[in-house]
């Protein structure tokens, strides 16, 4: 046994990315892509491996082996007896260390990644979520990397270098959202709709949620099924549901637009009461936004193969 959970917090599942290049839009896999990617990338992982994603009360979690581990997502900040265990970070965790996690500042989801992957013991019905009893055992498939770091991290357990949150927040704290319309508006609820401010309700899960502000009318009723994360439909009372992973919406609620790839890592982070604002943006603007978002995305991980070089040469 590697990992054991005192506690399983309030939704904590083992998430994986198949398809890196659908994987924000995906009804699958991690609610924050780009946290679960960031993660790995940190440790040095295939970006496929599995990471543990945690929503609003996150587990207690003892390690019975020691580990490599990095935290992304939400602001949750995590401790142990002995030290702050920092987000963006690589960090060694030994045998007997037991991780705890604060409320979050800000943001709904937290993931982390272990060097070489990890899997469910005893999960026999194949479902994601973790309960009470459920195992995780580490994969161990370590590389020179992961070996060099265990080394190198023996006396100050935390890696001086990660992920800059400044350079995060641009992606994060911004409540205004980009979407592509599907459906026409009427005239009025398509002007409202970038005017009003809108809050996240309590109808809310990693399915999608509910939002409370100014109701909208179609001109056409034309549905389709829901094909994406961030997909917006109209509900039989003519509020706005947003899709998340997977569909749990009533199929006779209608969609009218998308929310922009590169906005949907910071969808993933609201919760009940949190606000948004929506701008209609059309296909050249979307292209070029999310040209701009790779480009970082691609900066971010020079810069993290960089610090794995300067780690290799130590």
């Amino acid at each position: 046994m590697s990992i054991v959970f005192e506690t399983t917090g309030v939704f904590t599942s083992l998430q994986q990315i198949n398809d890196v290049a659908y994987a924000a839009t995906s009804l699958s896999g991690p609610c924050d892509s780009l946290a679960h990617i960031l993660g790995n990338a940190l440790l040095g992982n295939d970006i496929t491996r599995e990471t543990l994603e945690m929503t609003f009360t996150a587990p207690v979690i003892r390690f019975e082996e020691r580990t490599l581990i990095a935290l992304t997502g939400a602001e949750f900040y995590a401790y142990t007896d002995e030290r702050e265990i920092a987000p963006f970070k690589v960090h060694l965790m030994e045998k007997g260390d037991v991780l705890k996690f604060r409320q979050p500042k800000k943001g709904t989801r937290v993931y982390m990644a272990v060097a070489g992957g990890m899997h469910f013991v005893n999960n026999l019905s194949g479902n994601i979520v973790l309960k009470a009893g459920t195992r995780i055992e580490l994969e161990r498939d370590y590389n020179e990397l992961h070996k060099k770091m265990f080394d190198n991290l023996e006396h100050q357990k935390c890696a001086t270098w990660g992920i800059d949150a400044y350079s995060l927040a641009r992606l994060y704290y911004s409540d205004v959202f980009h979407i592509i319309s599907t459906a026409a508006l009427d005239t009025l609820s398509r002007k409202q709709l970038t005017q009003d401010t809108y809050t996240v309700t309590q109808h809310f899960d990693r399915t999608g949620f509910i939002l409370e502000g100014q109701k909208v009318k179609l001109i056409s009723n034309n549905n389709v099924s829901v094909e994406r994360c961030g997909t917006l439909q109209i509900t039989h009372q003519h509020d706005i549901a947003i899709s998340l992973k997977h569909i749990t919406q009533d199929d006779d609620y209608v969609q009218f637009a998308y929310i922009a790839d590169y906005h949907l890592a910071k969808l993933s982070q609201k919760k009940p009461g949190s606000k948004l604002l929506f701008k209609w943006v059309d296909q050249e603007e979307m292209v070029r936004q999310k040209e701009s978002y790779e480009n970082w995305i691609k900066t971010v991980m020079h810069q993290i193969a960089f610090q794995h070089n300067i780690e290799l040469s130590k």
